[in-house]
């Protein structure tokens, strides 16, 4: 008797669970997060800064080794500005300093600023372009041309500041891991 007692029990507590799981919540729609960083990325964004993405060391003969450490301002910071003044004779990273980068929502972009140093150093991104978000909102890529593309990826992002990680060519050190540091304006 106390056997089908607990098998009536269980049978009693099962199927009320069993129709109340079986019950579809209304479930609030998921936030598309590449869709709010494109948000985001749309408008005109004033750069503050471009810094080392990486460690190195520079072997400068008669010197020795220089240690450069990540996120040494290629603006302001003595050593970068005496490394490439005396290997280029200036330092076009300087030149930059008050680019303005325009996002529209129609997908075009435009850099009113400096965009080419000479010397075979320019950035790829050109004066202006189209542009899209892309891998799930973690890369901003610029198309200066049909057949050009130039990846960003977006380490952080918020309404008011956007730190790209940017590789720029230089003539005789190759491709540069930097950051982009940009603002809302």
């Amino acid at each position: 008797m106390k056997r089908k007692l607990y098998t009536f029990t269980a049978i009693l507590l099962f199927f009320p669970t069993l129709f109340f799981s079986s019950c579809k919540k209304d479930e609030a729609p998921k936030a598309d997060l590449a869709a709010i960083k494109k948000e985001w990325v749309t408008g005109s964004w004033k750069q503050k800064d471009i810094q080392l993405g990486v460690s190195t060391n520079v072997n400068v003969p008669g010197v020795g080794k220089i240690p450069l450490k990540e996120g040494m301002s290629m603006l302001d910071d003595p050593t970068i500005n005496a490394l490439l003044t005396g290997a280029v004779g200036a330092n076009p990273f300087v030149y930059t300093r008050n680019n303005i980068y325009d996002f529209n929502s129609d997908g075009s972009y435009e850099v009113d600023g400096v965009v080419d140093f000479g010397g075979g150093t320019r950035l790829l991104a050109g004066g202006y372009g189209t542009w899209d978000s892309e891998v799930y909102g973690s890369v901003l890529a610029l198309f200066p041309e049909k057949d050009q593309r130039d990846p960003h990826w977006i380490n952080n992002i918020t309404a008011s500041q956007l730190n790209l990680a940017i590789s720029v060519s230089l003539p005789g050190l190759g491709d540069v891991p930097m950051k982009l540091l940009l603002e809302k304006q």
